[in-house]
């Protein structure tokens, strides 16, 4: 007979499920041999100075001051010397090689929140249940971040910004119309609209001698003077290096002067491409690709992409799909969501309640588990399996399971049968016994009842809040007299410093207390006028 636990093992190992220290430690890296043999046998193969002395790689190979001579002052002129030509030159080659990245200003007013799969969620509460272990929500949160497929991105726009595009499609989200008709051209579903057909056609005649290559693409880009040579560069910068400065990319275009490339170029002019509308009866064929995105920006445009200012997008959407000003939000809320997932709990209980899957706290920590801790009361009776774990679970009220099975099992018997474990998922399925993500064994304790509080001192208690009650207070003297009071102690010359400062605290006092005298006469006027009427 199968063991029924082992599907939920699987699946509970692939999710990865549990404290990080409990896990299988990583093995350490091999150290690196010592070269010194190396070394010492390559010196001694060194040819002898004339001198006579051992030369020594080590010292030959070194790039600092020599101690055995005086220092050469043009070397310090030279390097000092950082604007030489010749440093420029390395500069500018160095900087056309190996381009730094360009700095992606993220989209005003769009505010990304991460929250865990529902699915993922579904998967991990499954799990609990057939495995009945209890798992710190904490790590929960760290696994579910461990991944992409495991939490999606909500994206809320401001309203005082434009809406963004989402394409239902693919899950694409794009900030401008324009990035979403370019995502059109390298989209799976540009067939399901257009029917696209390659036709032969007359080569362009003329002498070319030069023929232009994009230097990070590879693509031909046609000869100088050729009259689609300025359009044919913004049709590749906009496809391919879209977040690419223009003045940037088109320095990257080289030439080249050889026949093959322009016979290269000519074969690929000599074919064109045009599209013509799928279902649409008596469709013209469009030869022009401005002409296909005029009409699929009038025609297709809301059948494939909706403005919206909410939506919630999969996090394992390739970042193709997503405007980079509007992706750089989703990536800096992922990584502080895996820094910090602490944040995502929340989430995770309200979708573990929804699953009929409890969160209790103990020792201040909040865990997932089959059931709540139920302690078993001192009168219950069991059977009796169940009976010698949990005695032996009451001597020992936290152990590890190996401990419990050497106590418990028959002599002779290593591994529990079918029914010990099955009396144990049992206890652990009621709550009765915790089993957490390490082995660790925990029996749920009663609480001490509080003591009862003696009569005498309850009726004592009692009688003095009600002489507090019935106890008048004082009443505060205000604040006009007090002052009054207080400067008529002061010494002659602290009065004199005042320079009457204490009068015009005087003066608004008594306007206060006039207004509020007059604010309590009127209104005693109008309920005397009230109750007239």
């Amino acid at each position: 007979m199968s063991d029924p636990l082992n599907p939920t093992k699987r699946l509970l190992s692939a999710l990865d499920l549990g404290p990080s220290w409990a896990r299988d430690a990583v093995p350490r890296p091999v150290p690196r041999s010592s070269k010194s043999n190396d070394d010492d046998q390559r010196v001694a193969e060194l040819p002898p100075r004339r001198d006579g002395r051992q030369r020594d790689d080590r010292k030959e190979r070194s790039f600092g001051p020599r101690s055995d001579g005086p220092r050469d002052p043009r070397r310090d002129d030279r390097r000092d010397d950082r604007r030489s030509p010749r440093n420029d030159r390395q500069g500018s080659y160095r900087s056309e090689q190996a381009p730094q990245p360009e700095f992606i200003i993220p989209a005003p007013g769009i505010r990304v929140q991460v929250e865990p799969n529902a699915d993922a969620i579904h998967l991990i509460a499954k799990e609990v249940v057939h495995v009945a272990r209890v798992y710190s929500l904490f790590d929960i949160a760290k696994t579910l971040m461990s991944q992409r497929e495991r939490f999606h991105g909500i994206f809320t726009v401001d309203a005082s910004k434009p809406e963004i595009y989402h394409g239902h499609r693919d899950n694409s989200l794009w900030l401008t119309k324009e990035e979403a008709v370019n995502h059109f051209w390298t989209s799976d579903w540009r067939g399901d609209l257009y029917e696209e057909e390659e036709v032969e056609i007359d080569g362009p005649s003329g002498n070319f001698q030069v023929v232009a290559k994009c230097g990070l693409s590879g693509v031909l880009l046609g000869p100088p003077n050729y009259h689609a040579y300025q359009s044919t560069i913004r049709q590749v910068h906009r496809e391919k290096f879209p977040t690419m400065p223009f003045d940037r990319y088109a320095a990257r275009i080289v030439t080249e002067r050889n026949e093959e490339a322009v016979q290269a170029w000519l074969h690929t002019m000599k074919t064109k491409l045009r599209w013509r509308p799928v279902g649409q009866e008596e469709a013209v064929w469009l030869e022009d690709r401005k002409e296909v995105e005029q009409h699929f920006l009038h025609n297709r445009f809301p059948e494939m992409y909706v403005a919206t200012r909410r939506i919630e997008i999969p996090a394992i959407t390739p970042a193709r799909f997503i405007s980079p000003s509007i992706l750089i939000h989703l990536k800096k809320a992922a990584m502080h969501a895996a820094n910090h997932p602490a944040i995502i709990i929340p989430t995770i209980c309200t979708l573990l309640e929804k699953e009929h899957l409890p969160v209790f706290k103990k020792q201040g920590k909040l865990f997932g588990g089959p059931s709540r801790p139920h302690p078993i009361p001192d009168e219950t009776n069991f059977s009796e399996r169940p009976s010698k774990i949990v005695e032996w679970m009451r001597e020992h009220p936290e152990t590890k399971l190996s401990k419990l099975w050497n106590a418990v099992l028959p002599e002779g018997e290593k591994d529990p049968t079918q029914e010990w474990l099955a009396d144990l998922f049992w206890l652990l399925s009621q709550g009765h016994i915790l089993l957490f993500a390490d082995d660790t064994l925990i029996l749920p304790l009663r609480r001490p009842a509080p003591a009862p509080e003696a009569p005498a001192k309850k009726a004592v208690k009692q009688k003095e809040k009600r002489e507090r009650k019935k106890k008048p207070r004082k009443r505060r003297k205000p604040n006009l007299l007090l002052i009054t009071k207080r400067v008529a102690e002061m010494e002659p010359q602290l009065r004199k410093n005042l320079r009457g400062f204490d009068r015009t605290i005087s003066h608004r006092l008594r306007l206060k207390t006039a207004r509020a005298k007059a604010r309590r006469f009127e209104s005693s006027d109008d309920s005397s006028a009230n109750e007239e009427a």
